[in-house]
């Protein structure tokens, strides 16, 4: 602490923008569902907070002698990278809740009711109501003080960026998608699978009447065991997306600590 005040105002000001930038930008690209709705100002206070703290440490990022030269450029460039792929793996984990809202909203019927995000594509009621339960999961279980953690302890783990184009990273975080895709069908796969033996059912009653009405009668049950089924699947859906986070947070840690 003392250390970061001894320096000049502009040597404080320049080392603490550069310690800031990881934080920044995670914390400019969070999850579209509750995370754009933090104010500005507020992620700019939290990054240069933390940045502050980074100063402190005694592995702390030093800016390069000629910063607006081409190595302060790169090294710029290198810090917003690592902080992109923090927000990425965070992106990932989400992903996850809104793959099975999607999933779920389309089995149910409920594919129509969509949301409008100005900063985003439309997206079904269902999964949005999802994205901020695991909001809830994430601040809940202090999953942001862990992944704070991470990125901080990272200055000392990955100096530059240069070692996130190692294979094995790149390969770890091109499979990111992939975990994405199958936690969140994984968490909705208990009341998935109700929905689809609920299908089946109307299936069979539509082939043993022809004269039965699918759209009459099929829609409305589809939704009503869909609405009914969904609190009693809440608890193994939301335990499903706290192991999704938990090992997301996991695979971001061996991609930027080694």
């Amino acid at each position: 602490m003392e250390q970061a005040w001894a320096l000049s105002p502009e040597r404080f000001a320049l080392e603490l923008l550069f310690a800031s930038l990881r934080m920044g930008a995670l914390l400019a690209m969070l999850p579209a569902i509750g995370g754009q709705l933090i104010p500005v100002r507020v992620r700019i206070g939290i990054a240069g907070a933390i940045g502050f703290l980074v100063m402190s440490a005694p592995v702390h990022p030093v800016p390069p002698a000629d910063f607006l030269g081409l190595p302060g450029l790169a090294a710029i460039a290198g810090e917003l990278m690592i902080g992109a792929v923090a927000a990425l793996a965070l992106h990932a984990g989400f992903a996850a809740a809104m793959i099975a809202g999607d999933w779920l909203a389309q089995s149910m019927g409920l594919g129509f009711a969509t949301m409008v995000d100005p900063g985003a594509a439309p997206f079904p009621v269902l999964s949005g109501l999802l994205a901020l339960l695991m909001w809830v999961l994430f601040l809940g279980s202090g999953g942001h003080l862990l992944l704070i953690q991470t990125l901080v302890e990272s200055y000392a783990a990955m100096p530059s960026a240069g070692a996130l184009f190692e294979p094995r990273r790149l390969s770890a975080i091109a499979g990111w998608g992939s975990f994405a895709m199958l936690s969140g069908l994984l968490a909705a796969l208990p009341l998935g699978a109700a929905m689809l033996l609920v299908n089946l059912s109307i299936a069979v009653a539509a082939r043993s009447a022809p004269q039965l009405n699918l759209f009459s009668v099929g829609f409305p049950l589809m939704l009503l065991v869909g609405l009914a089924g969904l609190p009693l699947a809440l608890p193994g859906l939301a335990d499903s997306l706290q192991g999704a986070l938990t090992s997301m947070q996991g695979n971001l840690a061996e991609v930027l600590l080694g």
